[in-house]
């Protein structure tokens, strides 16, 4: 298999605006058909098949990956019934909302011999490979505290992201690019946290939190998310010999140059060195989708690590629901 066939279950504007477009930017990879209710929205994406059911699109055999950007609560059911008819899965994050789902994902994946990743495209930049240089070269020291934010100012009140029953809430949608940084690329593995934050009255979702996370050595981390804030984007690796300073970090490709920063600090705040990046991050991350399902191999983010943040978050929340106690894990 040289060029990948796709299927797209949903018509989400993050498949319209970034995903589809970055597949139509490979040349082995070609859109063939897109599934949704809504007749109108499909038709935008101008592909040869439109379908009106998910179940309908999973069985044209012409199909190799699918590609997910359902409402959360969606994710692990139709990754695993588009895993069952032998498709590759790339999901939109978060890939599911409790690890026991993740672990079920994995074993459809072993048992169907199909690659499945999770879509983390902000990790494909490659100003977060020059951050773990960085951390591996020492010139920070070693690292003490994490810091990440990620807001935007969500006007809609009627949005699935303000559904609890569908996955909503700041710390799913945003948050989990900050649990991302600091597991993955920070490398904190935290064993306890405590979340803090507002709820909103009507559907009990966080509008804002703040996470704080503790690994086994001590390191300590601060996750915060906000659908109240202005929109920023950022990540800070503080050591004992200077800090890194990220930002934009998680969006950099609709900020005002469309570049992503990377900043080397010292104690006293001064900018040692400051560089900036370009980078296709949506590109990259289905060219190294196609080249798993091409050459059969695990994603460099596999499933394992998407288990890693999805546990971080689901005790975050079990922290909230309970009066903000301490959780362990």
């Amino acid at each position: 298999m040289s060029n990948i066939k796709w299927g797209v279950l949903g018509a989400a504007n993050i498949a319209y605006e970034e995903v589809v477009p970055a597949i139509r930017r490979l040349d082995n990879s070609e859109i063939v058909a897109v599934a949704s209710r809504n007749k109108e929205k499909a038709k935008r994406f101008e592909t040869p098949k439109i379908y009106d059911s998910y179940d309908e699109l999973l069985l044209d055999d012409q199909i190799d990956a699918i590609y997910i950007p359902l409402p959360n609560a969606l994710h692990k059911q139709w990754s695993i019934k588009a895993m069952k008819s032998k498709k590759h899965v790339m999901v939109e994050k978060p890939a599911a909302l409790t690890v026991n789902d993740v672990n079920e994902i994995k074993q459809v994946a072993k048992e169907n011999n199909v690659i499945f990743m999770e879509a983390f495209m902000y990790q494909f930049n490659s100003m977060h490979e020059y951050v773990e240089q960085i951390i591996d070269g020492g010139k920070i020291g070693s690292i003490n505290y994490v810091k990440a934010h990620f807001s935007f100012k969500l006007e809609n009140s009627n949005d699935i992201r303000m559904d609890k029953s569908l996955g909503g809430g700041a710390l799913w949608d945003v948050g989990c690019y900050g649990v991302h940084a600091v597991t993955q690329i920070a490398g904190i593995k935290p064993k306890e946290v405590t979340m803090v934050g507002k709820l909103q009255e009507q559907n009990g979702v966080d509008t804002t939190s703040v996470c704080f996370f503790t690994d086994s050595a001590g390191r300590t981390a601060e996750v915060s998310s906000s659908f109240e804030g202005s929109f920023t984007n950022r990540y800070e690796i503080f050591g004992e010999k200077g800090a890194i300073r990220v930002d934009p970090a998680f969006r950099p490709d609709v900020s005002e140059d469309g570049l992503g920063k990377v900043m080397l600090v010292n104690h006293d705040g001064h900018i040692i060195k400051s560089q900036t990046f370009e980078s296709d991050q949506y590109r990259k991350q289905v060219e190294h989708f196609q080249h798993c399902i091409i050459h059969q191999k695990q994603p460099d983010y596999d499933v394992n690590h998407t288990m890693e943040v999805i546990e971080c978050i689901e005790q975050a929340y079990k922290s909230m629901e309970q009066s903000s106690e301490k959780i362990e894990f």
